[in-house]
């Protein structure tokens, strides 16, 4: 009698017309290249020796590896040593990872081999496969690898820069909120995702900082009094300094400070990560669109928009308000406020024809 053992855990892929077969949770290549078909692959999978040695496999030899200088040895080293992407966010890790995983089969090329053209394919490949913001991500991760390999002598160039995006941005995306959006969700969010957007509205936080914003990082301003976030922003590691106004600070003292964060889940626990908390507040606001209550495209950073807005409408110039948003660059001012700023050209040329109106009667 034939007994036929069934080996998991195991991805079968094709590339450049041959096999290989890697380990699922690690990307491990086991076989290949192998010419032929699928069924050719799976015999080899199924042979004893094949799957003796699968299940007899030591912990340290359920490790990835790679060949020094192919693309999977790099993203190993990439995310286990490299000190960049052990700074990056929860957030952009996973993002990261997804768009690794996506890479494996490609994981065997060798990265003298790969060219700016051949990554416009895999871009276009993958924005079919995926979809088009996912494609551009994974050319974001792949050109930030790459980066930091050239810094370290690992790579000749960085093949993946310049690369132009497959997704068109919507103009709309992360707009200010108008006033009657914000007046209907101040007044009937649920606390626990009120919270994040009401600081977000009157601190212009990002997610990833807002949801790390704790109790502890509210004090007195040593000059002026008044009380204050002090907080190291996760982005830049800015450190900035942001006056709570009247409505914010009213808000704040009703909330139950049972929790050492400030946005806390509906059971007041902390969120996992930002991305949690931002589904939350978008699954929220896409279930207020839908009946009418909003206006679409409303977004928890769109609140850092209108933050932004509200300072350059009461006379800030764009350096105070990248100063006010915890941004290095004053470009930063200038991308929140550029609406603002076109808005102000309007009403000057209005202003000016008024005028004129006048002096002709």
């Amino acid at each position: 009698m034939v007994v036929t053992v069934k080996v998991t855990g195991l991805n079968i892929v094709k590339a450049r017309g041959k096999w290989y077969v890697y380990v699922r949770a690690t990307g491990e290549r086991l076989l290949g290249p192998i010419e032929g078909e699928k069924a050719d692959v799976i015999a080899r999978i199924e042979r004893k020796d094949f799957v003796q040695k699968w299940n007899n496999r030591r912990p340290d030899e359920q490790k990835s590896s790679y060949e020094d200088g192919t693309l999977g040895s790099l993203v190993r080293w990439y995310q286990l040593e490299c000190p960049n992407y052990l700074k990056l966010s929860s957030a952009t890790k996973d993002d990261y990872t997804k768009a690794f995983t996506y890479l494996r089969p490609c994981f065997h090329f060798e990265l003298d081999g790969i060219s700016t053209s051949e990554l416009y394919a895999l871009r276009d490949r993958c924005s079919i496969e995926k979809w088009p913001r996912f494609a551009d991500k994974m050319i974001s991760a792949v050109s930030s690898m790459f980066t930091q390999a050239v810094k370290r002598q690992k790579m000749r160039s960085n093949p993946a820069l310049g690369i132009d995006k497959v997704h068109s941005a919507d103009p709309n995306a992360n707009r200010e909120w108008q006033p009657w959006e914000w007046q209907y969700i101040r007044d009937n969010a649920p606390a626990y995702l009120l919270t994040p957007m009401i600081i977000a509205r009157h601190a212009g936080y990002r997610g990833q900082t807002l949801v790390k914003l704790g109790w502890k990082d509210i004090a007195p301003h040593p000059v002026h009094g008044w009380n204050c976030f002090r907080k190291v922003t996760k982005k830049n590691q800015e450190n900035t300094m942001v006056p709570l106004v009247a409505e914010l600070q009213e808000y704040l003292d009703k909330l139950d400070k049972t929790a050492l964060m400030i946005c806390t889940r509906q059971d007041g626990t902390p969120w996992d990560d930002e991305k949690q908390m931002q589904t939350a507040v978008s699954h929220y606001l896409r279930e207020m669109e839908e009946k009418g209550l909003i206006g679409s495209g409303t977004t928890l950073h769109g609140l850092r928009t209108s933050y932004a807005a509200d300072l350059a409408r009461n006379g800030a110039d764009t350096g105070d308000v990248a100063a006010a948003l915890g941004d290095k660059s004053e470009r930063m001012g200038a991308h929140y406020t550029r609406h603002v700023e076109n808005e102000t050209k309007v009403i000057r040329a209005f202003e000016g024809k008024k005028r004129k109106e006048a002096e002709r009667r």
